[in-house]
């Protein structure tokens, strides 16, 4: 019986390990293609910015490299914003009350174009001021790209 127990157990061991295994893989390897497209961004040739026309806000990063640039995501999520007061506190945040899909996806911004979103900020009961929202894309590896404007409360 010990040795049956015992046999048991060094297979279950072996099992765990085969899975452990199966589940590691190494830091460099699933996004080569992303690799260079990250280098570019750090040499500060991606702009960021966050724009106000006619009460409307816009995040818009605009690929000024020479090549493609593609973000990997993890989720339908693609850019997050917040609110935050004089003090620095965080009184607002997109995705605290945001829903997203849980399907992996991609965007790729072409040489020389732009990738824009509409940020719509909801009516919140804040106190009259100048807010600071700040804007950021949401990818699986890289820079967040953030931008900031104000934001007035009358």
């Amino acid at each position: 019986m010990k040795l049956k127990t015992g046999m048991l157990f060094l297979a279950f061991l072996a099992f765990c390990f085969i899975l452990t295994a199966c589940g590691t893989s190494d830091a460099g390897t699933g996004s080569e293609g992303n690799s260079d497209n990250i280098e570019n961004e750090e040499a500060g040739e991606m702009k960021p910015a966050v724009t106000e026309q006619d009460g409307t806000f816009r995040y818009t990063l605009d690929n000024e490299t020479s090549e493609d640039v593609t973000f990997d995501f993890t989720s339908g999520q693609r850019f997050d914003f917040s609110l935050s007061n004089e003090a620095g506190d965080q009184v607002f945040l997109f995705s605290s009350v945001s829903m997203f899909t849980q399907a992996l996806g991609e965007e790729t911004v072409a040489a020389g174009d732009k990738l824009s979103y509409d940020l719509e900020v909801p009516e919140l009961d804040l106190e009259p001021g100048t807010y600071t929202l700040e804007a950021w894309l949401t990818p699986e590896e890289g820079p967040a790209f953030e931008a900031k404007t104000d934001y007035n409360v009358q």
